[in-house]
C-alpha cells in the first residue's frame, strides 16, 4: 500500500479534529470566561530516502556506499491533545453588583459541584438563588472562606480582594485562589475547571484583584477562528483529492495489470 495515502488520510483525520475544536471555539464566543482550545498534533517518523541500485565500492574493510541521499519523507500527522488557551479575555462593564471579573493568569473562583467537589472557573456572573444563595448560571453554589455564600440585603459591594459587604456589612470574602499550573487543569464544563492532585492550588494568594460589575469575556477571536476554518478546510480537501489520485492509481494499476502482454508476442 503508498505510503503516501496513509499521510494524506492521517491529515484528513487530524484537520477533522482541528475543525471540531474550532468550531467549539465559534459556538462558546459569547461565553462569559470561556477559554479556547487549540488541537495539537505530533508527526509520525520522518524517513531518510535513498536512491536505490547504485553500486558500491569495495574498500578494504568491504563495501562503501555510493547511494546519495534523496531527502526526507514523513510519516504523517495524528492529534497528540486538545491544549487550552488560559489568556485572559476583554472586560465587559455590567454594573451588575452579582457580576465580578479576575485579573490576571492563575486566578480562579472556587464553586461547588453537586459531587461536593471544588470546580474552578473565571465566569463571575453570578446570581441569587431562592435561598439567597450566591450561585452561577447553572445553579452551583460559589464559595466564600467561610463556605457557602448567602446575601440578605439589597446593597452589595466587594473591593478588590473580594471582600463581600452587605449593607455596610462585613459577610465574607470571595474563595479566589490560584493554581500553580493552569496546564494541569482540564475542563469539566464550557466554563469550569478541575484540577489535577498533582497541581498545587494556593488558597490565600497575595494581589488578587477583583473587579465588581465586570465580566471576563471569551478570549476566542472569531475572526482568526474563522481564517483558522478556512485554512482546516482546505487543508482537508488538499488531503482528499491525493487520497482520490491514489485510489485512481490502484484501481488502473488493479484493472489494466492483467491486460499487459510480452513484448512481440500476441494472444490469438
Amino acid at each position: 500500500m503508498p505510503s503516501g495515502l496513509y499521510i494524506a488520510a492521517s491529515g484528513m483525520d487530524a484537520t477533522v479534529t482541528r475543525q471540531d475544536v474550532i468550531a467549539n471555539n465559534l459556538a462558546n464566543v459569547s461565553t462569559v470566561g470561556f477559554k479556547q482550545n487549540r488541537a495539537v498534533d505530533i508527526a509520525f517518523p520522518t524517513y531518510l530516502i535513498a536512491r536505490l541500485h547504485d553500486q558500491k565500492m569495495k574498500v578494504m574493510d568491504g563495501t562503501a556506499e555510493l547511494r546519495p541521499n534523496i531527502g526526507f519523507m514523513g510519516g504523517g500527522v495524528v492529534p497528540q491533545e486538545i491544549s487550552t488557551d488560559y489568556s485572559q479575555g476583554s472586560r465587559l462593564d455590567t454594573k451588575n453588583p452579582l457580576d465580578f471579573a479576575l485579573t490576571g493568569n492563575g486566578y480562579f473562583f472556587s464553586i461547588l459541584s453537586p459531587e461536593g467537589k471544588t470546580l474552578l472557573t473565571r465566569d463571575g456572573s453570578f446570581s441569587l438563588d431562592s435561598n439567597g444563595r450566591l450561585v452561577t448560571q447553572d445553579g452551583l453554589p460559589v464559595l466564600g472562606h467561610n463556605g457557602e455564600i448567602y446575601i440578605d440585603g439589597s446593597k452589595v459591594t466587594a473591593d478588590e480582594e473580594g471582600n463581600i459587604t452587605v449593607d455596610d456589612k462585613a459577610l465574607d470574602q470571595l474563595l479566589v485562589v490560584k493554581v500553580q499550573d493552569e496546564n494541569q487543569l482540564y475542563k469539566v464544563g464550557h466554563s469550569l475547571f478541575q484540577a489535577t492532585p498533582k497541581n498545587k492550588i494556593d488558597m490565600a494568594p497575595d494581589n488578587i484583584q477583583v473587579q465588581q460589575g465586570f465580566l471576563e469575556q471569551s478570549n476566542v477571536n472569531s475572526i482568526q477562528e474563522m481564517v483558522n476554518m478556512i485554512e482546516v478546510s482546505r487543508s482537508y480537501d488538499l488531503n482528499a483529492r491525493i487520497v482520490r489520485s491514489y485510489d485512481i492509481i490502484m484501481n488502473e494499476a488493479a484493472t489494466q495489470i492483467g491486460s499487459l502482454q510480452p513484448s512481440g508476442l500476441s494472444l490469438t
